[in-house]
């Protein structure tokens, strides 16, 4: 096998040898920042991933919110049916100290890809995402939820090969994705999508742990040296934050189920 570079892979690394690194894109939570060495960088695919109740949705919405407040345009897509209306979204953000109402389908724009899935089609299904992120001129696209998205294609194959070209074009365009999804750390090790990802943060529901608590892991996350540390989290009106940073409140106080 040649194991020699080819010309224009050779001016490829040339130029990321002489890039100036890129900020990394804030998820919101001061803790959650520490732990992944100040934040997510640019050019990535990031999984979020966790059993129903364990905070992926809340997490990946206080990271639109703190991205549309540094200025960048998100698009947030979601599976009308199978995740919660516009109006219960808009209803349960309210509980939260980092919505911001002059944001909402402005700098954080909705979008609803169930006509694509419908249609069954993994090929359409790119070509819908990438249009519309340039429509928008995002530079966060959140899909919620993931797994919702893939069992919902006809073929199997044919929805990883979108994942693949999806996370090109994420890093070929400078942005960060967040893909969020019900998968556990098994599935996490025996799924195919998780070997690409630049980065897994995996969520525990209370009922999940021994101790009845909430925690958040960082299992990967590459151009960045993060914790791999299990840490504690809770739900409050500042949303999902790593327990040091503030002083406990359940989620009951703040009406989160």
């Amino acid at each position: 096998m040649n194991s020699e570079m080819q010309p224009e892979e050779i001016g490829d690394v040339a130029k990321l040898l002489q890039a100036v690194p890129e900020e990394l894109i804030s998820t919101g939570s001061a803790g959650l920042d520490e732990m992944l060495g100040g934040g997510i960088a640019r050019s990535s695919s990031v999984y979020v991933c966790g059993s129903t109740g364990s905070g992926k949705t809340i997490l990946a919405e206080q990271m639109a919110y703190a991205s549309a407040a540094a200025g960048i345009n998100v698009l947030y897509m979601y599976v009308a049916g199978f995740s919660e209306s516009i109006v219960n979204r808009v209803r349960n953000l309210q509980n939260f100290e980092f919505f911001d109402a002059g944001a909402f389908n402005v700098s954080v724009a909705y979008h609803d890809i169930f006509p694509v899935i419908r249609a069954a089609q993994s090929t359409d299904l790119l070509y819908s995402i990438t249009s519309v992120i340039q429509k928008q001129r995002a530079g966060l696209i959140v899909i919620d939820s993931i797994r919702t998205v893939l069992e919902r294609l006809d073929e199997f194959e044919k929805g990883q090969k979108s994942l693949r070209q999806l996370t090109e074009f994420v890093s070929e365009q400078n942005l960060v994705a967040v893909l969020v999804g019900e998968y556990q750390q098994d599935d996490i090790v025996r799924q195919p999508q998780f070997a690409f990802a630049d980065g897994v943060i995996l969520l525990t529901a209370p009922y999940e742990a021994s101790d009845g608590k909430r925690h958040i892991r960082v299992l990967k996350m590459r151009g960045v040296n993060h914790s791999s540390d299990g840490q504690e989290v809770c739900i409050t009106s500042s949303g999902l934050q790593v327990d040091s940073e503030t002083s406990p409140e359940s989620d009951a106080q703040i009406g989160i189920a």
